[in-house]
Formats: structure tokens, C-alpha cells, sequence
């Protein structure tokens, strides 16, 4: 390993160069997810062009039109000598979420979204998808790249998938269209994906996060009903003015705490990187008599971030019924992204919902006739997703954790990692269903900020943006744990 670390640092310079204006040729490409229509093709030429000059293999997989995935591998020197051990894949989704293409200053964007510049004042790269997640992609091809151009050798075959149509709950165009139509190409004992190796600074203390599990979704559509009338007059039973007090609980109440093997292994994972007095703090965020009050004590990033994780989530994000000034309409609804933590169900949320706003609103009563009639309120479920949970006790999961522990304690100033239980989704509950080899999956795409800056608001945010260091250190970490769980040599 020694050999390989010296001629790796005689490279550095051009693999940094090499993975930086990759990155920024990727996110002037736009790929956009329109939910029905994407572009990712236009990015995986972009790929195939780069393997191809490095000499590695791959196969290109459009599942629709304009739907591209990419899916490359650097076979292990010696197949039969790595016996039974699966490969490491490298996971990172080539769309993004929405950003203006015009009158992009009015939308509070400092450069443009596409014009992937660097700025000179704070040194970060500026563009849509700079953190979500074209740095993994550019990290990953580069550390293909050179790894084949160098001549490495390794003990597993090395996998990257460059997948479609994360940004859509399903990802059908995506990582669950390879899982389910070409689980060969993705078959893998460690899967490496977003979101984790990512720094956060909790008061003087730098962590880094690293993902073991993620929360399930569940797209809920609730909807009311009344009487209806003319808008004239003032009506009890306002469809209306129900589902809009129902908007108003779900946005500004917490659901009940949910302790569970998921979220206690983060509090702990957390309370053992801190100070005892801030461990004692973050433990006590587990007891359902003090929960409620800590999480309020919390500046509002970490108490939003830390009450995700503690709970089922169900939040608000359309509205609507009735078309006509003076008309009250029978119906109205209300639209509800549903998160439930590992170990619950879809059920189990739409029952903390029900118990928030009103149990007996979802209930049926018989009209004066004594006739049946329908609930005021009910709620569907329009779309679901799983959610995952890493066991920290497997052997694989532990070894793959304790190299990122400690390459990122090399790197960073002997900086611990936190696992930690997501509140969003990843490509990872996909390939957590593997149907032939459940690999074991975890957040991993390495970006150190400097303290102040605001990460979580730069995921599908204005002003997306990376810090040049902060990517090259990623790359450096990345690559570092690559190698050393691929027991990689020089030739």
C-alpha cells in the first residue's frame, strides 16, 4: 500500500484536475428530471467518451428514450483468488431537481445554475447538481479511470452505475430499473452511494456523517368533502377550510417520538463523539418527556434535522379545490409527503396523522336518514418507497465502516464519523432489494465544508454549490477507501 500511496501522490495534481473539470462538464449538461422526461443520455456520452479514452469496459443501458444509466466495472487481477467476495460499487445518479436556465439572478442565484463557474470570493463551484450528486459521479469515474490507466490491481471487482431518475421517489428509470432488468451488472457485496462522508460541525467539534439507514416515503393525497353551497354565506363543513387546518397541524406539530433501533444507533453513534455533558443532551432527546423541549432548545437547522429522525414525518406540499369565487366546493385536497422511520409502515403514519388532526373525521356517520355516508376526510396512498437498515453487527458492514473511520481520522485531523439514519431517500433502498445478493449499503460521498456554510440547504436549493477543496479532499478520501477495500496493490 505504501508503493501505491507514493506513486498516487506523484498523480494528484492531474487526478484532481482530471475529476474538477469533469464535474463542471457535467453540470453544464443539463439533466433535469421532468418526472416523464429526463436527458441523463446527454451525460452518459459524457462518460462513455472519458472510459473509453481510460480503456475501461461498460455497458450503457437506456431504459426509456433519454433515460440513460451507465454501468462500468475494472474486473479483481484474480477472480478466483477473491473467492466468494462480491464487488464494491460505486452509486451516484446522473439528474437533477429543477433550476432556472433564464432570469436566473431573479431567483437568487449568485452565478449561473449551468455555467458550472467557480467564485472567487468563497472558492466554491457554483451549479445544479454540484453536491447532488454530480461530485460522486465525477469522484467515481476519475478514480475508475486512473485506476485502469494506472495499471492497479485489485481483489474485487470495482463497479461504478451511473443511474437515472433518483430524483423521482421510484427511480423506475433508474437504479430500480437495473436492480429489476440487469441485477447482474449491479450485483455487489458494499454499495457506496449518497449521503454520508459529508462534514458537519456541531458546535466545536467536526463529525462526519455517514449513512446506515434511511427513512421510507409515502406520497398521500388527504382529501375532504361537504355539503358545498354558495360562497355567500359561512358553512360548517368548509372542504376548504378543513383540509387547510389540517395543513396548518401537520406543518407547525410534531408526531408522536418514535425511539427505534434506527434512530437510538444514531443518538448514540452522536453522544459518543461529543463531550460528556452535549452527550448527555443529545441521549436525553430519546426520552418522550424531554424530547419536545431539547429539540426546541436546538437551533432550528439541527432541531428540523434531529426532529426528522425522532418521528414519522408528514408535510404539506399542495393544495386545492374549487373553481369559482362564489361557489363552495364538495371536495377539496391536500397533497402530503410522508416520511416513516425503519420499522414502520405507510399505516402507521397515516394513523399519527389521524390521531393529530381528529380520529373521528376519518370516520363514517350515518346522514339523518340513517343512510351511510362518507368519512369527511380521507387519506391514499398515491406512492411508496421503502425504507432500509443497515445491521451494524454484519462483518462486511463493520469492516467497510471502520476503513472510512479510519481514512477520515488520517484526513481530517482525527475527526470521528457518526452513523446515522437519513430522513430523505436514496438509490440505496434500491439496491437494499437486491433480488440474487442483499449488499450491504451505505452513504458515502465524501465533501468536507467549512464551518458556517449550510449543507443541508444546498441539496435542491438556490445557489447549489461544492467548495474546491472540499471536493478535492473528498476525492482524495473516496479513493482512499476504494483502495484499501479493494486490499489494492501496485503493480
Amino acid at each position: 500500500m505504501d508503493q501505491l500511496k507514493e506513486l498516487l501522490e506523484k498523480r494528484w495534481e492531474d487526478i484532481n484536475r482530471s475529476a474538477l473539470e469533469l464535474l463542471q462538464r457535467l453540470i453544464r449538461t443539463d439533466t433535469q428530471n421532468f418526472v416523464d422526461e429526463g436527458t441523463e443520455m446527454e451525460a452518459v456520452r459524457i462518460l462513455q467518451e472519458v472510459f473509453d479514452e481510460a480503456g475501461v469496459t461498460y455497458k450503457i443501458i437506456e431504459s426509456r428514450p433519454g433515460r440513460g444509466n451507465i454501468v462500468a466495472r475494472i474486473k479483481a487481477k484474480d477472480a478466483s483468488a477473491s473467492g466468494s467476495q462480491g464487488a464494491l460499487l460505486l452509486n451516484a445518479h446522473l439528474d437533477t431537481v429543477r433550476a432556472p436556465k433564464t432570469n436566473w439572478r431573479e431567483e437568487g442565484w449568485k452565478h449561473d445554475p449551468y455555467a458550472a463557474e467557480i467564485d472567487e470570493e468563497d472558492g466554491c463551484l457554483y451549479g445544479r447538481g454540484a453536491v447532488d450528486m454530480k461530485h460522486m459521479v465525477a469522484m467515481s469515474v476519475t478514480i475508475m479511470c486512473y485506476v485502469a490507466k494506472l495499471g492497479i490491481e485489485l481483489s474485487r471487482d470495482l463497479v461504478f452505475a451511473g443511474v437515472a431518475d433518483e430524483e423521482r421517489t421510484d427511480s423506475a428509470w433508474g437504479a430500480k430499473y437495473l436492480v429489476e432488468n440487469h441485477p447482474d451488472l449491479v450485483e455487489a457485496d458494499i454499495v457506496l452511494s449518497e449521503l454520508g462522508g459529508i462534514s458537519l460541525h456541531l458546535d466545536a467539534r467536526e463529525i462526519f456523517l455517514v449513512q446506515v439507514a434511511e427513512k421510507g416515503s409515502a406520497q398521500l393525497r388527504i382529501t375532504s368533502r361537504g355539503p358545498g353551497g354558495h360562497g355567500s354565506v359561512v358553512h360548517k363543513n368548509n372542504p376548504v377550510a378543513l383540509v387547510g387546518n389540517i395543513a396548518h397541524k401537520l406543518a407547525t406539530t410534531r408526531l408522536p417520538l418514535r425511539v427505534n433501533d434506527a434512530n437510538k444507533a444514531t443518538i448514540e453513534s452522536l453522544a459518543r463523539a461529543l463531550p460528556y455533558h452535549k452527550s448527555l443532551f443529545f441521549r436525553w432527546l430519546l426520552s418522550p418527556s424531554l424530547s419536545g423541549y431539547l429539540l426546541s432548545m436546538l437551533p432550528e437547522e439541527q432541531s428540523r434535522n434531529f426532529g426528522a429522525i425522532l418521528s414519522n414525518i408528514a408535510t404539506p406540499t399542495a393544495i386545492g379545490g374549487g373553481e369559482q369565487f362564489n361557489q363552495v366546493p364538495t371536495t377539496a385536497w391536500l397533497q402530503v409527503d410522508g416520511r416513516f422511520l425503519p420499522g414502520c409502515t405507510s399505516a402507521e403514519l397515516i394513523e399519527d396523522i389521524k390521531q393529530l388532526v381528529g380520529p373521528e373525521l376519518f370516520v363514517a356517520k350515518p346522514d339523518p336518514s340513517g343512510h351511510p355516508a362518507a368519512p369527511m376526510v380521507t387519506v391514499e396512498v398515491i406512492q411508496e418507497r421503502p425504507s432500509y437498515c443497515e445491521d451494524l453487527d454484519n462483518p462486511t458492514c463493520q469492516h467497510a465502516l471502520e476503513v472510512m473511520r479510519r481514512v477520515i481520522a488520517a484526513r481530517a485531523g482525527g475527526a470521528p464519523i457518526v452513523t446515522n439514519l437519513l430522513p430523505g431517500g436514496t438509490d440505496l433502498v434500491q439496491y437494499a432489494a437486491h433480488p440474487h445478493r442483499k449488499p450491504v449499503c451505505l452513504g458515502f460521498s465524501p465533501i468536507r465544508f467549512p464551518k458556517g456554510l449550510n449543507m443541508s440547504a444546498l441539496f435542491h436549493g438556490v445557489n447549489e454549490r461544492i467548495p474546491v477543496e472540499g471536493f478535492k479532499w473528498g476525492l482524495q478520501v473516496l479513493f482512499d477507501v476504494v483502495l484499501d477495500l479493494c486490499s489494492a496493490r501496485a503493480v
